[in-house]
């Protein structure tokens, strides 16, 4: 990157930041908020606090910069709801997953022994659920929120040495999802559709809480999910249902294009009333091509589509993508503090970070928008350059470099 681009990416994001001065009510508090997030978008390879503060050019005092993380008062559900507003894509359909955080010890707000994604088993970890808009080629996180389980909510103790709040109280994961929801329709957002794992989509509540805010929904199922064939009189699993249907009634539909190839299953869709719910819904049953099984339940219109029922039901896979994107190029899953007001100041930052990569993705069209990946690599490159131009003991060894090159050809 030349000059004059790297001048106006920097200049574009001091600007980005200035948007949330409102959010910290002290210069210190927004001093460091500006250092977090340099740090965020660094070379540094782990983003915990100490890492980070060593690489950056205008460091200040490493107890500041962690005490602004781990004790100061500032509130970041005012950023999200700040954040919320300056995501330029106000429409498109609405991701809701959970992804873990492995831990090692016992001390780690919210941890315990539970499933983890990222280990792909039951293991030593805290999980956040967050809700990530998926519009215009790109995702937008909206929120997050951690989840803290009964043994953390119940144990006074516990509370206390986590910093937990005393008005928050246990929720199951999808109580926390639908009050996402909720908090991103009150933002403004127009949700085209809502897809979720099987975990949430399996959970009539959770279904129900979505129908009564008039939410269109492409929700994966496990396949034990008991449906009534509309105006037949059976009554089944959905995995019995699918293998009722004869062989010349699936369809093959391709949905998109993967790393290997175009992405295509047969499909076949029946119009239901959930045994546990109301109305008549969609279910959408797919084999692949090693005829494995997999189930979706659907509220959209009865004149639907397949071609369109499949194409929401398999949108979900970009908040898999942004997981790995937050935790590989921003240290999502890096945050080595202990208390619940850390955890939630270090995620609500690095949702900001992957935000500006966001926007910096969009000024290019579509057809030739380069990753993120990409464009934080871009970014690296400026606040690296930064550091060493900051320390004058670097300076004088690439001017020694320079006048006598330890490498000759």
């Amino acid at each position: 990157m030349t000059t004059g681009p790297a001048r106006a990416l920097l200049r574009r994001l001091g600007q980005f930041l200035d948007g949330f001065s409102a959010c910290f009510s002290r210069q210190p508090q927004r001093d460091a908020a500006s250092r977090y997030l340099d740090g965020l978008l660094h070379d540094s390879e782990r983003k915990s606090m100490q890492a980070m503060h060593g690489r950056l050019s205008d460091p200040g005092q490493y107890q500041a910069l962690q005490h602004f993380i781990t004790h100061s008062p500032w509130d970041a559900r005012r950023v999200w709801a700040h954040l919320r507003t300056v995501v330029p894509v106000r429409a498109g359909i609405l991701a809701i997953d959970d992804t873990g955080f492995p831990k090692q010890g016992t001390h780690s707000v919210g941890v315990q022994r539970q499933y983890c994604g990222a280990l792909g088993k039951i293991g030593n970890c805290q999980v956040a659920v967050s809700s990530a808009l998926i519009a215009d080629g790109r995702t937008w996180p909206l929120a997050f929120d951690l989840y803290l389980p009964a043994s953390w909510t119940e144990e006074a103790a516990r509370r206390a040495a986590a910093g937990i709040p005393a008005t928050l109280r246990f929720r199951e994961k999808w109580r926390l999802a639908l009050a996402q929801v909720r908090a991103i329709l009150d933002a403004g957002f127009t949700l085209t559709g809502v897809v979720v794992d099987a975990d949430y989509g399996s959970n009539a509540a959770f279904r129900a809480g979505l129908e009564r805010l008039g939410l269109p929904y492409g929700v994966a199922i496990r396949g034990q999910v008991v449906c009534t064939v509309v105006d037949a009189a059976v009554t089944q699993s959905a995995a019995a249902l699918a293998q009722s249907v004869p062989d010349d009634a699936w369809e093959e539909v391709t949905w998109g294009t993967g790393t290997t190839g175009p992405l295509t299953a047969r499909f076949c869709a029946l119009r239901v009333r959930p045994t546990k719910g109301r109305g008549d819904r969609w279910l959408l049953c797919e084999r692949s091509a090693t005829d494995e099984r997999k189930y979706y339940l659907l509220h959209l219109p009865a004149t639907t589509a397949l071609g369109d029922l499949v194409a929401l039901a398999r949108s979900r896979w970009p908040i898999e993508q942004q997981y790995r994107e937050l935790k590989d190029d921003l240290g999502l899953d890096h945050f080595e503090g202990r208390s619940y007001q850390g955890w939630t100041h270090h995620v609500v930052l690095t949702a900001i970070a992957f935000t500006f990569l966001q926007i910096e993705r969009g000024r290019a069209p579509l057809e030739s928008r380069p990753t993120l990946p990409v464009v934080r690599g871009w970014v690296r490159e400026i606040m690296a350059l930064l550091y060493v131009i900051h320390n004058r003991r670097l300076l004088v060894m690439l001017d020694s470099f320079r006048r006598n090159a330890p490498l000759r050809r």
